[in-house]
């Protein structure tokens, strides 16, 4: 089985919401991030890469499981 990184979409919306936060675009200057990167990350088109992880824990000052968990997924048959 592989694993990856997803976001919490509700939990960072509600954290956002409660930090005055209303767009992506003040997300990613939160962060230190692109708009782009942003985008992707919360479309699921992405998985959120180290820079994100740790400024979203920093800046927000929330635990890993408030806003992120690791999806199992099954790996490729004869991989």
């Amino acid at each position: 089985m592989e694993s990856r990184i997803c976001v919490r979409l509700e939990a960072l919306e509600k954290i956002l919401a409660g930090r005055g936060v209303r767009s992506r675009y003040a997300l990613a200057k939160l962060l230190g991030v692109s708009q782009s990167t942003v985008g992707r990350v919360l479309d699921h088109g992405q998985a959120p890469g180290e820079q994100f992880i740790a400024a979203t824990l920093d800046k927000l000052g929330v635990a890993f499981e408030d806003v992120f968990e690791v999806v199992r997924e099954p790996g490729e048959v004869g991989a």
